[in-house]
């Protein structure tokens, strides 16, 4: 009797919302356009307003704010389920988190937990701008969910709860809209956009996923690590558009041996089953195990493997944005690992025979991979929880006793040993801080193989596919090791439970604010001295100099100046502030962690410094290291001005005197020689498409003799990577590429950590220590020639006499061409002066131990040459 008046109640209450749902109006209805059409785009406030519409009409839908973006649009994130699951959402989410942690827990607590718990599902769309369909795909599926009757959908709903991101790049998909709507009905439809689609990194942003530098990643990464806890996390991409029509796992190999097995069993699982709808809904050119590796770390999901939580890519045939593309049989390629030649192969057994591709399609494949997503998510429910619990525990058990990395306070960057210590609290990790100052993170912790793969170098797996073949390439980067890339000394070692005396401080998690840096005992002295140690000098120093405070820098070591107990010796290159430049700099001292030492007096030697004035080339075919450098200088700092080639060639009527007048240092990014000449790649053919007419071009012979007469005239210019080549053939200096034309099967380095031997006597290279760690990941490496009368040479940093001494993490082929090769060099030119980095000083914002030679040398370009 009991049973029938459930029954009877649930049919009741079904009946009761059956209205409502079927009167939720459709995106194409409530926004009065018909999403999926051709040339039809809803932007991300039309999104956003959607899904706040289905918050309010729907009990199945639950909109929540990630945080706000780089540009202030809030990111939104819809929660999905079945009526009765958003009612104990709190609950839900507290069975996810503890299932996730599971130290403490009893088998059958843990049964029991699984047993109550639901499946939670991140997808997300859109993180790339110009792959923007599943931002529209997004809007179709949350309405279908939310009005769907059926006993199949009502089934998922109920087993399942579904994290639905419409955009991870917000920003970049109102900039990608409106650029296409502006060019509809031209020859530039579709076209790409002369500027970045995010403010700072644009198609980098999904390359920032352990380094958590944009506004963006920080607010997923609270979300996933911080509250939600999901079990499985789907990134919904696009690719080019004359090959296979979507890729879904099983990736490519190599494979990352210390990813817990589970993680790809579960990815092969679920990828089979989107294969297996896809295929039974008519749609072809499905492949798995094409080009994307099971290796690389830095992308959105894939970092989550080393954190339980089983993540897949999925990539779909791009249409030209929302306009159709005509692709010819004779124009499928293959091309890539994993289909050489385009046809039939077993994991590509149903090939795409060519066609019109439309947007249309892309969100059918998406919408189809999608709902067999949720459809595992709900039948395996139960496989998924517990497989979580095993992972889990398995990270907890690999630790021996109290084994832990320890990140000492004394070191020589210790503001950076801090930054580290709270990057890994960002990331969910367990931290704790000692009473002195010493960070320890323990091993045996759920996150346990995630702190091993950030904190220990790479070693690339070399696999081959064939015997006797060359092994596969990297994907990406072939290396993250945070303590090589940020210049902080780690130790793995075994923790103790007292440090200095005293317990271990509770540890630090969900990003909390790490304890204060020792503070500086001032005592009202009228100086304080900053040590040249650190990358986060500079945001104390840049501080100082916009109060108009006093600083200057020393060019020679110094003693008995300062109010220490026991004298002792400042090196050259450190910085003095007075009380006013002081007082103004002491909150961002504090909060970076840098330690201000009180001081009676200056170095007579002591050099004033004043505010650089420094610009940016920004080309019309975007740079991301422009984007990078902007975005690094203006987090510690800096102004920055982007001169494109319009102001640089303006410049070469006024014989330069204009650029000179206006900066004293312009930075060249890491962008190709032929991009900055003419504005094209130097293979362009007759099938490159250009920009509309106002941004063609590059700095031509006007823009470079602009570039000479400011240099000529006292400026200091500094480039990076490609970029030095261009420099070199302009200003026609003593430097040769030594690796120019060596051919890729000769040399091979998709992004590796190389060691570097630095001459520390130089203001650009002024205390750092004497061998750093560089990132490198092209041919290019220096040879020079002995400065003529009248100018001047500074080698600041050669690679080893010995190739196996170079590889620090990652992976590289012929690094004996590397040897005693040339890795940075300052020279003058006329009045001015040259900066050539063989790499990225900057690299996407992570490579801390070498941002200080990118600071140095701009603060070089407003002091006077010794």
């Amino acid at each position: 009797m009991t049973r029938r008046i459930s029954l009877l109640a649930a049919l009741i209450a079904l009946l009761a919302i059956a209205p409502s749902l079927a009167a939720t109006p459709s995106p194409s209805e409530f926004l009065g356009m018909e999403i999926g059409s051709d040339r039809v785009l809803a932007d991300y406030r039309q999104i956003a307003s959607y899904f706040r519409m289905l918050d309010r009409e729907s009990a199945r839908v639950e909109v929540v704010s990630l945080g706000k973006t780089t540009l202030g649009e809030e990111m939104l994130m819809a929660v999905i389920s079945s009526e009765e699951n958003i009612a104990k959402l709190p609950r839900l989410k507290e069975i996810s988190a503890r299932l996730a942690d599971p130290r403490g827990l009893s088998d059958a607590e843990a049964a029991a937990l699984i047993e109550e718990g639901r499946s939670f599902v991140l997808v997300t769309c859109n993180i790339h701008s110009t792959e923007i369909a599943s931002s529209q795909m997004a809007m179709e599926w949350a309405h279908a969910l939310a009005v769907a009757e059926d006993e199949e959908n009502r089934a998922r709903l109920d087993g399942a709860v579904l994290l639905l991101v419409p955009s991870l790049n917000p920003d970049g998909q109102i900039m990608e809209t409106e650029w296409y709507r502006r060019w509809l009905g031209t020859p530039w439809e579709g076209g790409r956009m002369q500027r970045l689609y995010h403010h700072y990194v644009g198609h980098d942003n999904n390359r920032d996923w352990f380094m958590l530098t944009q506004k963006e990643t920080r607010n997923l990464t609270r979300a996933i690590y911080h509250e939600w806890f999901p079990q499985v996390f789907v990134d919904e991409h696009q690719m080019g558009s004359n090959g296979p029509r979507m890729f879904i796992p099983p990736f490519s190999d190599p494979v990352d041996p210390d990813v817990h097995p589970l993680i790809w069993r579960e990815i092969n699982l679920i990828g089979s089953n989107m294969a297996l709808r896809l295929e039974e809904a008519g749609k072809s050119g499905i492949i798995y195990g094409y080009g994307f590796d099971a290796y690389w770390l830095g992308g959105t999901r894939n970092t989550g493997w080393w954190k339980n939580i089983t993540g897949l890519l999925l990539e779909v045939a791009s249409a030209r944005i929302a306009s159709p593309v005509e692709v010819h049989a004779s124009e499928l390629r293959g091309g890539r690992k994993g289909l050489v030649e385009y046809g039939a192969q077993i994991n590509h057994p149903n090939p795409w025979p060519g066609g019109t591709w439309t947007m249309r399609d892309i969100m059918d494949y998406e919408r189809i991979a999608s709902d067999a997503l949720l459809e595992i998510a709900a039948e395996r429910r139960t496989d998924l929880l517990k497989n979580l619990v095993t992972r889990a525990r398995s990270a907890v058990e690999m630790a021996t006793p109290r084994e832990a990395y320890l990140i000492p306070y004394d070191q020589r960057d210790a503001p950076a040993a801090r930054r580290l210590a709270l990057l890994l609290a960002d990331h969910g990790v367990d931290v704790f801080a000692a009473e002195g100052g010493d960070f320890w993170i323990p091993l045996a912790q759920p996150y346990g193989r995630f702190v091993r793969e950030m904190l220990e170098p790479q070693r690339y797996p070399e696999v081959r596919p064939v015997a006797d073949g060359g092994i596969l390439r990297p994907y990406d980067v072939a290396t993250w090791t945070l303590p090589l890339m940020m210049g902080v000394e780690v130790r793995k070692t075994r923790m103790p439970a007292l440090v200095d005396g005293a317990p271990l401080e509770a540890p630090i998690v969900r990003g909390a604010v790490l304890p204060e840096p020792r503070p500086a005992k001032s005592g009202g002295a009228p100086w304080h001295a900053i040590l040249p140690r650190s990358a986060e000098n500079a945001r104390v120093i840049q501080a100082a100099l916009e109060a108009k405070g006093d600083v200057r820098i020393s060019r020679q070591p110094s003693r008995d100046l300062t109010q220490a107990p026991v004298p002792f010796e400042l090196p050259s290159g450190t910085v003095w502030l007075d009380a006013r430049a002081a007082d103004a700099a002491r909150g961002v001292a504090s909060s970076a962690g840098v330690e201000l030492i009180a001081a009676t007096g200056v170095p007579d030697d002591a050099i004033r410094l004043s505010s650089p004035r420094v610009a940016t080339y920004h080309p019309w075919q975007a740079s991301m290291d422009e984007g990078w450098t902007r975005w690094l200088l203006e987090e510690y700092g800096f102004q920055v001005e982007p001169l494109d080639n319009t102001a640089i060639r303006a410049a070469a009527a006024s014989g330069g005197r204009s650029l000179r007048s206006r900066f004293d240092a312009i930075i060249l990014p890491d962008i190709a020689p032929s991009i900055i000449s003419t504005g094209k790649p130097r293979n362009a053919d007759t099938t490159w498409i250009d920009l509309p007419p106002e941004w063609r071009g590059g700095l031509g012979t006007e823009g470079a003799q602009a570039i000479r007469n400011f240099v000529e005239q006292g400026g200091t210019l500094i480039a990076f990577d490609s970029s030095a080549e261009w420099a070199i053939e302009t200003l026609q200096l003593p430097v040769r590429n030594a690796l120019s034309g060596v051919r890729s099967e000769d040399f091979g380095n998709p992004g590796s950590l190389l060691k570097v031997e630095v001459s520390t006597d130089h203001p650009i290279t002024a205390g750092l220590p004497s061998e750093l760690a560089v990132f490198h990941d092209d041919a290019l490496a220096f040879e020079t020639s002995p400065p003529t009368a009248g100018s001047k040479r500074w080698i600041l940093a050669v690679y080893p006499d010995d190739e196996r001494d170079l590889l620090l993490s990652g992976w590289i082929s012929g690094a004996k061409r590397l040897e005693r090769k040339v890795a940075a060099v300052a020279l003058t030119s006329g009045k001015g002066r040259v900066v050539l980095f063989g790499f990225r000083p900057q690299h996407r914002g992570q490579t801390h131990g070498t941002f200080p030679m990118l600071f140095n040398a701009i603060w070089w370009s407003v002091t006077p040459l010794e």
